[in-house]
C-alpha cells in the first residue's frame, strides 16, 4: 500500500517542480548542491552510526503492523 503513495508523491512533486521557471529550477539546484557540500559529511557520519539502530526499529515497527 506504500507503494501506490510513494508513486503518487512523485508525480505530485514532478508536477510541481515543472511549474517553476526554469531559472528558479537552477537557482534551487545550485544551493541544494552548496548545501549537501557544506552537511553532507556529518549527515553520512550520523548515517553511519545511527543507521542500523534506525533500520531496526523501522523493521520491528514493519513487522508490528503487518
Amino acid at each position: 500500500m506504500a507503494t501506490w503513495k510513494l508513486a503518487l508523491l512523485a508525480l505530485k512533486a514532478q508536477r510541481s517542480w515543472k511549474r517553476i521557471p526554469p531559472e528558479q529550477r537552477r537557482r534551487l539546484m545550485e544551493a541544494a548542491q552548496t548545501s549537501a557540500r557544506k552537511h553532507g559529511p556529518v549527515i553520512a557520519k550520523t548515517v553511519r552510526e545511527q543507521g542500523p539502530v534506525v533500520a531496526k526499529r523501522v523493521a520491528e515497527r514493519v513487522r508490528k503492523r503487518q
